[in-house]
């Protein structure tokens, strides 16, 4: 929140782009991760809030990611990681470029998108 009222003077000259970072874990109850969901579900809020007070000249949204390959997953057995991607519809899971390429997406070409959180997840939170 801190950042983006700092930034929003710059933001709003020049008709920026804020994208938050959250979680699919935001989307609803976790029982194993209660103050990380209840965090990432924060930044949802805060997102749909931002935008609503920022427009229309800054856009603000989010993306939610849901199990990502990256330095985390590497200590999974490979076990879970195949349980993972068995469950996930597409079957696959996402990348740091994956979620990266729908970070620039929101910042530069959703002209018309605010005020959104986006699941970037194979489809497992559906």
């Amino acid at each position: 929140f801190r950042c983006s009222k700092a930034a929003a003077p710059a933001l709003k000259s020049a008709k920026g782009a804020i994208v938050n970072t959250a979680s699919i874990a935001g989307f609803g109850a976790v029982a194993s991760t209660i103050a990380y969901s209840g965090s990432k579900a924060a930044v949802i809020n805060l997102t749909k809030n931002l935008a609503r007070a920022l427009a229309p000249d800054v856009r603000v949204n989010a993306v939610a990611p849901g199990v990502v390959e990256s330095s985390w997953g590497i200590e999974w057995s490979e076990e879970r990681r195949q349980s993972t991607i068995a469950n996930t519809p597409l079957k696959k899971v996402c990348t740091t470029a994956d979620v990266a390429e729908l970070i620039i997406y929101l910042g530069f070409a959703g002209a018309l998108i605010t005020g959104q959180t986006v699941a970037i997840d194979g489809g497992i939170s559906i």
